[in-house]
């Protein structure tokens, strides 16, 4: 395959401000020997126009011009066909598919013959995909926002900057991953006294594991427990954890989605006071609050992705390669993620499908 073309789709699901490839990212896509085609108005919530990607080099399309121009189809999220449009054999999927919360769709792209690689689907283990991993790079942007969301709607500063303050603020996170880890550090770069459990599990719902213990003093609380895949979050804290927590204080839920999160009573993009006067923020969706910075970190992913793929303006796409095999979905007719399969087979059987 020679002459490809790399087509940027405009996001559609409500409140998605980022757009997987920036107008600084198309010359390093050409350098690969892919052409660049962008659909209008992909850019423009993350303050990116159409001129912009233009004087880089990309062409400006409809969205069914970029169906049809393009081999290799990126977006942010899994993209949604024009009425009418379709996918081609050999047409290539890259996005956040998160497959095991569309399985029948993941069936339709096999049947179609689409190859569906997940940039969520990094294998963490890998030195090679660190640089593919999506969910890492998107990871620090939102610790980095919850710690200024924190600190922002706490009702004191974090630093022990007044004669009177009772000391600086005390923070928890909970977590282990990039998002725990960014905002541990921001939190104490702003002065605040943070410690960090990486070990902790659901209480009750983990089999007599341990929770995250008493919350009696702290100001702050940021979980960042990201579910297993296929799986919700794990409920970390019960609304009895934070009524040991102080009137003022602030508790910000990152992992939070429709199936819930990790602090009883969070809800996705919604902040309210409970308890004792404690501030729960359901924040799940932080870097779309930072849509410059998130596209470009998104950006260097897919380029990463596509260094990794493309070989001489060619394919390589082998679901052998250990890489490739943990992020490919889909390929040659067949889905190629056993469990996304199994799930499918599963609801199938269910529903007496055929």
């Amino acid at each position: 395959m020679t002459g490809m073309t790399l087509g940027v789709c405009k996001e559609t699901v409500p409140g998605e401000r980022r757009v997987a490839l920036v107008p600084e990212s198309v010359a390093s896509v050409e350098a690969l020997g892919l052409a660049v085609v962008v659909e209008s108005g992909a850019g423009a919530q993350s303050w990116r126009p159409d001129d912009l990607y233009r004087k880089a080099g990309a062409g400006i399309v409809t969205p069914e011009e970029l169906i049809d121009r393009s081999d290799i189809v990126v977006g942010v999220r899994p993209p949604n066909l024009p009425v009418g449009s379709r996918f081609r054999r050999r047409q290539i999927v890259m996005a956040l598919l998160d497959p095991l919360h569309m399985p029948f769709r993941v069936r339709d792209w096999a049947d179609a013959g689409v190859t569906s690689i997940g940039l969520d689907l990094a294998p963490q283990t890998s030195v090679l995909a660190r640089r593919m991993d999506a969910v890492a790079s998107q990871g620090r942007l939102a610790g980095y926002k919850a710690a200024l969301l924190a600190a922002d709607r706490l009702d004191r500063p974090l630093p022990d900057t007044v004669p009177t303050s009772p000391g600086p603020a005390r923070v928890l996170v909970l977590g282990s991953g990039d998002a725990a880890r960014e905002a541990a550090g921001t939190l104490r770069r702003l002065g605040a006294e943070v410690r960090v459990r990486d070990d902790v599990l659901p209480g009750p719902q983990g089999a007599g594991e341990p929770g995250p213990g008493p919350l009696t003093g702290l100001d702050v609380l940021i979980t960042a427990v990201r579910p297993r895949r296929g799986r919700p979050p794990p409920l970390l804290v019960t609304a009895r954890d934070l009524a040991g927590m102080g009137p003022g204080s602030v508790v910000v839920d990152t992992a939070v989605g429709p199936d819930g999160g990790n602090v009883e009573g969070a809800r996705p993009e919604r902040s309210g006071v409970v308890g004792p006067g404690v501030t729960l923020i359901g924040a799940g969706r932080l870097p779309e609050d930072i849509p410059v910075a998130a596209s470009a970190a998104y950006a260097r992913n897919v380029i990463a992705l596509l260094d990794y793929i493309v070989r001489d303006g060619d394919l390589w796409i082998d679901p052998d390669d250990p890489v490739q095999d943990a992020m490919t979905v889909t390929h040659d007719g067949f889905v190629h993620a056993q469990d996304v399969w199994q799930l499918i087979l599963d609801q199938t059987a269910v529903a007496g499908m055929p």
